[in-house]
């Protein structure tokens, strides 16, 4: 008891010595530990454990679930992502390189890939903005008022005595229901073969079931192709329930080369590479600002007119305005940001200026041989021609 204690005051003192950022980052790790640990327990089960089997169920339909609601998944992965990456601001955090797994770094636990994040925050902003618009037809628009109507209507009648009775059609009525069928037709196939008379109907009946049942088990045990039949069944049923999860992967595979090719728009890869993650924080931070800044000036220029009644069709300004709102913010102030920036700090914030500039250098190469490439294919054409 008194070692728990001693342990718990330890920890206290060590917590009231951290910088705010570390505590963050401790919660972090400890979280992810926690997740990482009740993963492993879930491995240690066998393949048949009923958990494990109702839990690759569970995965099935939250992987189709992924897929039809893609984008609201997206956005929230991305919100909790970039609390992650300005919530790491101390000094040792913003002065060094971006991690990123593709350059062989070793992402900390409960952290992100700060170059994967930085490349998918243009579509973040457009998708965040394209969701808002949907929201605000949805809630502004009259065709929606019938199903406002009826979800109001539900939970104002709503009642624990209700909740009992769903359950109770679901899992008693439904379940003693299916139960019932099932002992009748055992019940009426026993009737069947064990009355008048008809001994040698059952006894044929166990005769061959025994003896095909064996036969069966001899095959499987005995052949050579059963071992491959076997993983051919095996293959067919896991191809099933991960068709969600491979149609995830190529849906996200594509996406992240997508989403690679803005991204080299609105930082340039060079950026990404050779600035550190000082640079790309106060980017990410006033673009957070300046979002911000828009959605309330919308607010507040949609609030005044529509007290005044000088704008008949109010509604439509808002899912138009938050549409634009992403998009402007995706990818256009972004990359204003990102050069604005880069253009005033000067090499303040290169890690090395040697590198950047080599490849600066090989960038420039590199589009100059295309562009002789190019025009040698149109002299070769039109002197063909």
């Amino acid at each position: 008891m008194n070692n728990k204690k001693e342990k718990k005051e330890e920890n206290l003192e060590s917590e009231e010595e951290l910088t705010k950022a570390q505590k963050r980052i401790r919660r972090q790790e400890t979280r992810a530990l926690k997740r990482k640990e009740r993963e492993e327990k879930r491995k240690a089960r066998k393949w048949y454990h009923p958990l494990r089997v109702l839990r690759g169920i569970g995965l099935f339909f939250l992987y189709l679930i992924k897929i039809i609601f893609f984008p609201y998944v997206y956005a929230f992965w991305k919100l909790r992502d970039s609390i992650k990456f300005l919530s790491r601001n101390d000094p040792e955090d913003l002065d060094r390189d971006l991690l990123s797994i593709e350059d062989g770094d070793e992402i900390p636990l409960g952290y992100i890939d700060e170059k994967g994040f930085l490349r998918s925050l243009p579509m973040f902003y457009f998708i965040a903005g394209t969701l808002g618009g949907i929201i605000a037809i949805f809630i502004f628009f009259d065709f929606m008022d019938d199903v406002w109507y009826a979800i109001a209507t539900f939970f104002k009648s709503f009642t624990w005595a209700a909740f009992v009775d769903i359950l109770d059609v679901i899992f008693v009525q439904g379940i003693w229901f299916a139960l019932t069928k099932i002992w009748f037709g055992i019940k009426f196939a026993a009737i069947w073969l064990f009355t008048g008379g008809r001994f040698w109907i059952p006894l044929t009946v166990l005769i061959v079931f025994g003896v095909l049942a064996i036969l069966i088990a001899v095959i499987f045990r005995e052949a050579d192709f059963s071992g491959k039949f076997l993983k051919k069944v095996k293959a067919f049923f896991v191809t099933i329930f991960t068709f969600p999860r491979i149609l995830w992967k190529l849906m996200k595979k594509g996406y992240m080369g997508f989403q690679k090719g803005i991204s080299h728009m609105t930082y340039t890869e060079r950026k990404l590479k050779y600035m550190n993650k000082r640079f790309f924080y106060r980017v990410v931070y006033y673009s957070m600002f300046i979002t911000i800044w828009i959605i309330i000036s919308v607010f507040i220029t949609v609030l005044v007119t529509e007290l005044n009644d000088s704008i008949h069709n109010y509604y439509i300004i808002y899912p138009i305005a938050v549409v634009i709102i992403g998009f402007v913010n995706g990818i256009l102030l972004l990359t204003f940001l990102s050069w604005f920036v880069g253009a005033l700090s000067g090499e303040k914030y290169i890690t090395n200026i040697e590198k950047y500039n080599s490849y600066k250098e090989d960038m420039k190469k590199l589009r100059q041989e295309k562009k002789e490439t190019r025009k040698m294919l149109r002299n070769k054409t039109t002197n063909e021609a």
